[in-house]
């Protein structure tokens, strides 16, 4: 099959042609049809801040596609399904992966990242990570919904706990953060504070649902502006890993209020404030990845018409061209939010 490999020390991605194994007895072979381009793509080729843990790595997390032959333990799918491959990896065996609950799993990992990803004519992977794919869901929105969609919703809904009528910080508006907003907007959050550095970010969290938008500046008290501005925060999420932003937000929170850490930074978190945390009762939590209850509740809130993804597109592409829109992505080229690369073009 054709496929585009990460070379050991290569800033560059490949096309190459690579075999595939022997279907094992529990693995399902998916053809490709569409790929999401993500920021952690981007760490691991062009920036290699983030490693492959097996050679020759073919990157790519965010996968929907079409059965293309089954293993003979299979019982849940069948050549022509239409399915969406979940972007965490896990033993499938200790207590966090028996209960639903995969991404506490002590050997979690990312597709792509721990085994062969999607960008590539195929697929092989075990029986559990597929979901079925509505025929109304395009194989370009059912892709995103493996990371760039489910990743913020179980920080929003599972972790942050949110609740109708909420005012909710998104910061940080990216690949992960917009769909925050989208997610917030969808279980019924009241108000909808969209905080970034990046003034087109804050377009694409507008016409998702934001209903004020906040320009961070240099030395800017983001914490002090939201307060100023909202009155209160209930639940805030933060997709930019930038802790000074969280360190100085904590007092723009609601008693009982709930900041969920998304977002992957350098910086250590420090909160001089304990009395103020434990007075107001406010809990500081982190939120990794998403588990398997997320993809079959964001495919029925697409159903519903809650949620419309149709502005995540940002363009589908050859997979010759990956190189070029992981570059269009880090530049932001366009303001995109989500490149599709399909194999099949």
């Amino acid at each position: 099959m054709k496929a585009a490999v990460l070379p050991q020390g290569s800033r560059s991605l490949e096309i190459q042609e690579l075999d595939l194994p022997s279907l094992l007895p529990n693995q399902v072979k998916i053809k490709v049809k569409a790929c999401g381009i993500c920021g952690s793509d981007i760490h691991l080729v062009l920036h290699g801040k983030m490693k492959a843990s097996y050679s020759p790595c073919v990157p790519g997390h965010e996968t929907s596609g079409v059965v293309e032959e089954i293993g003979e333990q299979v019982t849940k799918f069948k050549k022509g399904d239409r399915v969406v491959v979940s972007a965490g990896t896990s033993c499938g065996k200790c207590k966090h992966c028996l209960a639903g609950r995969e991404n506490l799993c002590e050997e979690i990992g990312v597709l792509g990242f721990n085994q062969r990803g999607g960008f590539a004519e195929y697929l092989q992977i075990e029986e559990r990570y597929l979901h079925h794919l509505p025929e109304e869901i395009p194989f370009t929105e059912g892709a995103i919904l493996a990371d760039a969609v489910s990743t913020p919703y179980h920080a929003v809904k599972y972790q942050g706990e949110i609740k109708p009528g909420d005012t909710v910080a998104i910061i940080g508006c990216g690949g992960l953060g917009i769909h925050g907003v989208a997610i917030a907007k969808a279980l019924g959050a009241g108000r909808i504070f969209a905080v970034d550095i990046d003034s087109g970010s804050l377009e694409n969290a507008k016409a998702y649902g934001a209903d004020e938008l906040i320009l961070v500046e240099k030395n800017m008290q983001v914490g002090k502006v939201l307060k100023e501005k909202s009155g209160g925060i209930d639940l805030l999420c933060d997709f930019s890993g930038f802790m000074p932003n969280i360190e100085n937000s904590v007092r723009a929170m609601n008693r009982g209020g709930r900041i969920v850490l998304v977002g992957i930074g350098r910086n250590k978190l420090e909160i001089p404030m304990p009395f103020f945390l434990i007075e107001r009762q406010i809990r500081i939590t982190g939120s990794y990845g998403s588990d398997r209850r997320a993809i079959p509740e964001l495919i029925q809130l697409y159903q519903n018409k809650k949620l419309n993804l149709t502005k995540s597109i940002s363009g589908v592409h050859k997979l010759e061209e990956t190189n070029e829109f992981l570059h269009a992505l880090e530049e932001k080229k366009g303001n995109p939010i989500r490149f599709i690369i399909n194999p099949e073009l």
